[in-house]
């Protein structure tokens, strides 16, 4: 979980200095880091997979399945900051991440991360 906060504090550093793309990429290691977290805290162990939409799945929680349904395309903009900040240059804007950050702010709180 310490990891995942870290991870989500240094994208406000990336973001303000216009670096769109490193603060996404680091705002989804905050969800796959936390979502591994919890997975381990409740159910022991975690599955060796990078799709934060197959991670929520398995997380079986009606507060992350909620969220996921409502901001899909919040899922699908880290994902693809994922993949493009491994392989590719890709252009995002502050609205962007903003959106994004607030999302990873309530999958948070749905599992219980207060501390950011």
């Amino acid at each position: 979980m310490n990891r995942a906060i870290h991870f989500f504090k240094i994208s406000s550093y990336d973001a303000d200095a216009g670096k769109y793309d490193i603060a996404l990429f680091h705002l989804e290691q905050a969800a796959q880091l936390a979502l591994k977290a919890y997975l381990l805290k409740t159910v022991g162990d975690f599955p060796k997979i990078h799709s934060l939409k197959e991670l929520i799945d398995v997380c079986e929680d009606k507060c992350l399945e909620k969220l996921a349904n409502e901001k899909w395309y919040i899922i699908d903009i880290l994902e693809d900051a994922y993949i493009g900040g491994r392989y590719f240059i890709r252009r995002y804007d502050f609205r962007e991440y903003e959106e994004s950050k607030k999302f990873i702010e309530e999958m948070f709180r749905c599992i219980g991360i207060s501390s950011i």
